[in-house]
């Protein structure tokens, strides 16, 4: 099993996102449907009189569980921000938040491509932020062609500081770069196959204990556009990390 089949057989559930009491303006409102669209996420917004209010509700209608974050932190983590955030290095990887609604998307099936395509930089991010604040175990991380690793300085930031961390760092895809100074605090695995060129994963072992795994992974389906999810499902973690040692080694 490939990436691309972990991608087909994902179980994906049925979210719904509610704001309660919006008093945000309708233009946000609307980037935070662009944002989430997906043909399991309903989203909507309702009243509710013991709510405060800007809330934004997601449950999950698999597992009936709920996570609750105000539409301030979503807006200003997300919706009113872009990539050159993480591009220049102006949130550093220590600084990620994330808020608990958009964590809890989870297990679900995203198309992406331009603002859109932020929402899995920005889980990305907080994958590496949550592997830094384990300072343990192993990052496997896709870069597609190894040089973006270098192409951006918050990029190369993060991971020059995961190198000097305690985690076990490895990085993935076409060997196109002039590895950079701290390349032998990395582990490379570079190659020419198929996988490796459109493969977009960020996986975290969370160095053994269950509730610190995570992975996202997805694939690149058009010019800049790409197909995929994030997880923190331990049992699909391991199996993509046992789909990555085999076929990579380490």
């Amino acid at each position: 099993m490939g990436i691309t089949e972990f991608i087909d057989v994902v179980d994906d559930r049925e979210k719904t996102v509610t704001v309660l009491n919006r008093e945000s303006v309708d233009p946000l409102y609307r980037m935070l449907e662009d944002m989430f669209e997906s043909d399991r996420v309903a989203i909507s917004e309702a009243e509710d009189p013991d709510a405060p209010g800007d809330v934004v509700l997601l449950r999950d209608e698999t597992t009936g569980s709920l996570a609750v974050s105000r539409m301030d932190d979503v807006s200003e983590t997300l919706l009113l921000v872009n990539s050159d955030l993480y591009v220049t290095g102006t949130v550093p990887i220590e600084e990620v938040e994330t808020p608990e609604v958009v964590a809890h998307l989870a297990d679900v099936t995203f198309t992406v491509e331009d603002k859109q395509k932020f929402l899995l930089i920005h889980i990305s991010r907080h994958i590496e932020s949550l592997a830094l604040e384990t300072d343990s175990g192993t990052l496997h991380s896709s870069f597609q062609r190894l040089s973006r690793l270098l192409d951006e300085r918050g990029t190369s930031e993060a991971y020059e500081t995961l190198a000097n961390s305690g985690v076990d760092t490895h990085v993935y895809g076409v060997d196109d770069w002039e590895p950079p100074t701290f390349v032998d605090r990395l582990t490379v695995h570079a190659g020419e196959t198929e996988e490796l060129r459109t493969s977009w994963f960020v996986v975290h072992d969370g160095d053994g204990e269950d509730d610190r795994k995570a992975a996202l992974v997805a694939e690149e389906i058009g010019p800049n556009e790409y197909r995929g999810y994030w997880t923190f499902e331990a049992r699909l973690v391991d199996d993509i990390l046992d789909h990555l040692r085999s076929t990579y080694g380490g």
